[in-house]
């Protein structure tokens, strides 16, 4: 997650204070997330990604995985589908009590 963190930073040409800045978060949190001192909070991941102008999941897909979008898409549709499957089953279970 760090390097992926880093690698959008980058891309944009943000320093880490400007990363921080405009996620209204403090530039030590951007410091220790990136070097894996920190696990950031839902809201603090929902902040980075909306920032930096990519879905959440982006920042989780290693950096070694070499997938195309398309394969992504693919990736993120079945999740999709197997939450959807789960509450769906889980709320017939709770219909069947």
């Amino acid at each position: 997650m760090s390097l992926n963190l880093k690698k959008y930073r980058k891309i944009k040409g943000w320093s880490q204070f400007e990363l921080a800045e405009k996620a209204e978060i403090s530039e030590q949190t951007v410091n220790s997330i990136e070097g894996l001192r920190l696990w950031p909070s839902d809201k603090t991941l929902a902040k980075l990604a909306n920032v930096l102008e990519v879905e959440m999941y982006r920042l989780f897909v290693p950096q070694t995985l070499a997938m195309q979008s398309e394969t992504i898409s693919e990736l993120k549709h079945a999740v999709v589908k197997t939450v959807e499957t789960l509450v769906h089953d889980t709320l017939q279970d709770w219909e069947r009590q």
